[in-house]
């Protein structure tokens, strides 16, 4: 495996010298991308280029654009292009592939994204950068208007020497990640679907099947390689800039683009699981058992859980996603969930690789979608009065076309909370005291634009509620899932007052001139919510 390594005060990576990471007073862009090969005044679309001149976002992306079309070439799609077509198309959600860049750049290799920074910087055109894809919102990967890097050929999966680690470049999805390790009997801490990518997963924390065993993904990152914001490429770990190490594992895209997530592996033994589904009349048993479940976690690590409760051709029901990283169809700790009679049962034997293509069918491209969490503390009563609640609003989005919205139940669970706290602990600010912790979500799909605001509006509300119930019952916890985050959020102010005051001090040392606040505007940001309007 390669890994990056600092030598004295420069990082050498592929064959180029680049400069230490924190940026000195005097930090000179054309200087940067000199040291990478580039001469600035050797590009055509900056021979009138002036810095201290102000041009418009156009103009400024235009010159970005060409000029990294005349350094790459086809690497660089414009609008109208077959390039720039299947960047657009192939995302998960329809609000993503109506975003229009300027221009699509595809790096091969970690100093092209170090030159597409420096670019961006130099002439102030903003830019966005994709790993899945699979976000629910405009702007999340891709860059209205300005440059959208799109790390689709940073696609490597290796293995170090004694297997212990997997280097992931950011372009992989789980299931080519799974699929490439899986003839070593190995995988790493990773997603529960196919197309959903490396890079957001795991900055925002990563929940995964085995993750009662080990804990998120975020917890288990050997080290990252980073492009900064004056373009160096450095290896973070636990050693080697421990707070930018701590602040990547929960800190969405705010301190640089990762382009190499190195990840201690796991074995990866054949699972069972599958759905279980139940009608309205056993909801109450069904919360029951999945409140047990949670509970005992530490007793066995093995079960993994999620209940979706929704709405289809006229039935209430539940679903219950219920996985054991082990191939037993029938583990004790599942076994009160088996007692309760259910319509139908989709359990079987399968592979990693086979489970992630499994699920990914319930995750379909090519629709509108909205995700929006809270969290609250594990509360039996509590968590039957919100399916109640659920059921009772539903009616309000019953003649948008296409909507299908669903309340997810999930558990962090007391070994999740545990491990937490390993090689120097995250930023996501969840206490293992105070486990462990109910996540709830809705997830919700629809067919047209114009529905945009009732369904937005139909999930604000019911939220307004249930937080108010939580509030006057005692059971609110401020975190916010980043991966499952509505545009509406903002997950740092959940990570709590003191780690988003540390994250904001961490991004102001490794980037003074806040290049990944302001150029890179998209997704999660230190100071907000993406969208901050009304419903």
């Amino acid at each position: 495996m390669r890994f990056s390594s600092l030598v004295g005060g420069l990082t050498a990576i592929g064959g180029v010298a680049l400069a230490t990471t924190v940026e000195s007073d005097n930090f000179n862009v054309v200087s940067a991308l000199q040291d990478l090969g580039v001469d600035v005044a050797r590009i055509p679309a900056l021979e009138s280029f002036s810095e201290s001149q102000s041009w418009s976002t156009e103009t400024a992306c235009s010159i970005a654009c060409s000029s990294l079309s005349f350094l790459f070439g086809s690497k660089v799609s414009a609008q109208n292009s077959a390039g720039y077509s299947n960047f657009t198309g192939s995302f998960w959600s329809v609000q993503q592939e109506e975003v229009q860049p300027h221009c699509v750049f595809r790096p091969t290799v970690n100093t092209d994204v170090s030159t597409a920074v420096l670019l961006s910087r130099f002439t102030g055109c903003h830019f966005a950068a994709r790993s899945g894809g699979h976000a629910a919102f405009a702007g999340a990967s891709s860059s209205p208007g300005g440059i959208s890097i799109w790390f689709k050929d940073m696609n490597e999966v290796t293995l170090n020497n004694d297997r212990s680690v997997a280097s992931i470049e950011p372009g992989n999805n789980w299931l080519s990640v799974y699929s490439a390790l899986e003839p070593y009997g190995l995988a790493t801490i990773g997603g529960r679907a196919a197309s959903i990518g490396v890079g957001g997963f795991v900055l925002g924390g990563g929940i995964s099947y085995h993750s009662n065993l080990y804990g998120w993904s975020c917890d288990n990152v050997q080290s990252f390689e980073l492009v900064t914001a004056s373009g160096s490429i450095i290896n973070v770990s636990e050693k080697s800039f421990s707070d930018l190490y701590w602040a990547l594992r929960g800190g969405g895209n705010n301190f640089g683009l990762v382009t190499k997530y190195n990840l201690y592996t796991i074995p990866a033994p054949q699972m069972y699981g599958g759905s279980r589904t139940f009608l309205q009349t056993e909801f109450t048993d069904v919360v029951n058992a999945w409140i047990n479940v949670v509970n005992n976690a530490s007793v066995d690590g093995h079960a993994q859980q999620y209940v979706a409760f929704v709405q289809t051709g006229g039935m209430n029901i539940a679903s219950a996603e219920l996985t054991y990283t082990k191939n037993d169809s029938n583990p004790e700790i599942f076994k009160q969930y088996r007692n309760i009679p259910a319509v139908s049962d989709t359990s079987s034997s399968k592979s990693l690789v086979e489970y992630v293509k499994y699920l990914e069918t319930s995750n379909p491209f090519g629709l509108r979608e909205v995700y929006w969490p809270i969290s609250v503390q594990l509360n039996e009563d509590f968590s039957n009065w919100v399916v109640d609640t659920f059921y009772s609003m539903i009616p309000q989005v019953a003649n948008v076309s296409g909507a299908l919205p669903a309340l997810v139940y999930q558990g962090i669970t007391e070994p999740m909370l545990k491990k937490m706290s390993k090689r120097g602990g995250n930023a996501l600010g969840l206490d293992y005291s105070n486990g462990p912790v109910h996540l709830m979500h809705i997830s919700c799909w629809w067919t047209n634009e114009s529905d945009d605001a009732t369904i937005y509006a139909f999930v604000n509300s019911f939220w307004e509620k249930v937080l108010a119930q939580a509030k006057s019952i005692g059971v609110y916890n401020e975190y916010i899932y980043m991966n499952y985050a509505s545009m509406f959020q903002d997950p740092i102010s959940g990570y709590g007052t003191s780690n988003k005051a540390r994250l904001q001090k961490i991004a102001k040392k490794y980037d003074p001139e806040q290049i990944y606040q302001t150029l890179q505007p998209g997704y999660f940001k230190l100071e907000g919510a993406p969208v901050t309007g009304s419903f």
